[in-house]
């Protein structure tokens, strides 16, 4: 890669992980463009259910979050993960961050051991995964939010009836299968979600990109510099849309990154927008694929309106 840290236009881009998801990803391209999705509320409708669960567990694991009234809790479990700048983040990290706006609002629920790691993961510059808390697991926070994470998956990984999101196998993952590479970019963690996808005949994701490989604008820089001309990303949150515009800013020379609104509620309509934003794109017209796409996010608010 040519560019250089000081070059970035936003700093909370580590490019050694940029370079690292590149070089991964160049072995697996078989096309010139790729097509990135979400995984909740683009691949299936999860988002509700998933958080759900997971605002439940955190509950009882983290037993701290019961000293706040429910109303209150959900009220700012909802605000950290839907609205703040930890939207759409890891787990951990607004976990984190959760207790600590509690805590700012005056509720008992500090998690001094679980700040404390989250702080030095960051300072290394390292992935607050799973696999790097394990390393602090010695103390009682991590501990119980380590064991929170898992039953968050074993309970996600049960999800098996939710079908695809109305629209995508006809208007995307149909006509582009052998046509695009397909990728899926999420903050959720990878190991769930193949089964997910393989029970309704997905089997052609190149690469799961979860909250352990990459931030969403590092895999999507990461899939320009290694090599695609194009690069759509589905979303529909602001976190994706944040990401794919910071993507836009510190891409490869020579690359595209195309934002695909998904709005809940009219997710078929984004899907046949999307097809033929795919299209326009793969028949060189570039200038009308980006025009639509800006007139798509023009009207884009994100699922977090519908959340709060």
């Amino acid at each position: 890669m040519n560019k250089e840290e000081g070059d970035l236009i936003d700093m909370s881009v580590n490019f050694d992980t940029v370079n690292r998801v590149a070089l991964e990803l160049k072995d697996k391209r078989r096309s010139e463009y790729a097509i990135a999705l979400d995984f909740d509320g683009v691949c299936k409708l999860f988002s509700e259910h998933k958080h759900q669960i997971m605002s439940t567990l955190l509950f009882l694991h983290l037993y701290e979050f019961q000293r706040v009234p429910f109303k209150i809790y959900k009220q700012c479990y909802n605000y950290i993960n839907f609205q703040s700048e930890y939207a759409g983040k890891e787990r951990f990290l607004c976990a984190n961050e959760l207790a600590r706006y509690l805590t700012q609002k005056g509720y008992n629920c500090a998690l001094p051991g679980l700040h404390a790691a989250v702080e030095e993961l960051q300072k290394k510059g390292l992935k607050l995964s799973e696999k790097n808390l394990k390393a602090y697991e010695a103390n009682n926070d991590v501990s119980r939010a380590l064991s929170w994470s898992t039953e968050v998956n074993k309970r996600v990984s049960e999800l098996n009836e939710i079908g695809l999101t109305p629209g995508i196998n006809e208007n995307i993952f149909i006509p582009y299968r052998d046509v695009c590479d397909f990728f899926v970019v999420t903050t959720a963690t990878e190991a769930t979600l193949p089964p997910l996808m393989e029970k309704e005949s997905i089997d052609f994701i190149a690469r799961y990109l979860g909250q352990e490989t990459a931030t969403k604008a590092e895999s999507l820089i990461g899939l320009s510099y290694s090599g695609y001309k194009v690069v759509f990303m589905f979303g529909d949150s602001l976190e994706d849309s944040r990401a794919s515009h910071t993507a836009m800013e510190n891409k490869a020379d020579g690359s595209n990154i195309i934002f695909v609104p998904v709005i809940p509620g009219q997710e078929e309509d984004c899907f046949e927008k999307g097809r033929e934003i795919i299209r326009l794109a793969l028949a060189g017209d570039l200038i009308e694929a980006e025009s639509i796409s800006k007139q798509a996010q023009s009207n884009f608010r994100g699922k977090e309106v519908s959340v709060l």
